[in-house]
C-alpha cells in the first residue's frame, strides 16, 4: 500500500529567486529539529539541490527511465534516496551526471516529479518538502495532491515582476484549493560587512501590488 506523506511545495512563479536554497533550509532545518524529512529536488531542468548539499555525480547517464511500469512500486523502481545530514534527498540530478541536461515536456516533466514522489525508497520519512519549478500549473497540483496532503510557501525577490509572476501561481493554486502557508521575500538587501548599511537589491514593488496583498503571510 502506498504511503501518503503531507507535502510541502516551495514554489514561485519566477526563476532565480532561491527556491532551492528556502526549500534546502527548511528541510535542513525540520531535520536538526529532528524530524524525519524528505526533499524532493523537482526542477528537472536545473536539478541545484545535489550541488548545494556536496552530493554529485560525475557519470554521464546513458538513458533515463521516466516510469515503471512493472508492478511492486518504489521497491522495484531503484530510486534511493539519499541521506545528508539526517534530511533524505531524491533529484533528477541523481539521474544523470552534474553537467547534462534534460529537456522535457510539461507533460513529462509530470511523470517524472510523480516518479520522484512516490517510487524513492523513503523508509520512515514522514513529510516531504518539494523544490518545484518556476510557474505552478494544474497537472504539478494534480500530481503533488495524488501522493499526499498539500500546503504551499512561494519565494519572490521584492521586484514586482516577481510578485506579479507569483501571483498568477497564487491564483492557480487558489483554484485548486491548496493553501498557501505564508510567503518568503528573498534576496531583498545587501548588508555591508563594515559597517552594517543595507543596499536594496532590487526596487521595490508597489505595495498593493504584492503577494502580501493578495492575502500572503510574509
Amino acid at each position: 500500500m502506498e504511503v501518503q506523506r503531507p507535502i510541502v511545495a516551495v514554489a514561485s512563479g519566477k526563476g532565480g529567486v532561491g527556491k532551492s536554497s528556502v526549500a534546502v533550509a527548511i528541510g535542513r532545518e525540520l531535520a536538526r529539529a529532528g524530524r524525519r524529512i524528505g526533499l524532493v529536488d523537482a526542477d528537472i531542468a536545473g536539478p541545484d539541490v545535489p550541488r548545494m548539499l556536496g552530493l554529485r555525480r560525475d557519470a554521464p547517464a546513458r538513458s533515463v527511465t521516466l516510469a515503471r511500469w512493472a508492478h511492486g512500486g518504489g521497491r522495484d523502481s531503484g530510486l534511493e534516496a539519499m541521506e545528508v545530514d539526517g534530511l533524505k534527498v531524491a533529484s533528477a540530478g541523481f539521474l544523470m551526471a552534474g553537467g547534462q541536461g534534460l529537456a522535457l515536456g510539461s507533460d513529462l516533466g509530470d511523470l517524472m516529479l510523480g516518479r520522484l514522489i512516490r517510487e524513492t525508497v523513503w523508509g520512515d520519512v514522514e513529510a516531504l518538502i518539494v523544490d518545484l519549478p518556476p510557474g505552478v500549473n494544474f497537472t504539478q497540483q494534480g500530481v503533488l495532491s495524488g501522493a499526499g496532503r498539500v500546503t504551499t510557501i512561494l519565494v519572490v525577490t521584492p521586484a514586482e515582476v516577481s510578485h506579479l509572476d507569483t501571483g498568477r501561481a497564487l491564483s492557480t493554486l487558489r483554484q485548486v484549493r491548496t493553501p498557501v502557508l505564508g510567503g518568503v521575500e528573498n534576496m531583498a538587501y545587501f548588508a555591508c560587512p563594515c559597517c552594517g548599511e543595507r543596499t536594496d537589491l532590487h526596487a521595490p514593488a508597489p505595495d498593493d501590488r504584492t503577494i502580501w496583498a493578495a492575502g500572503v503571510p510574509g
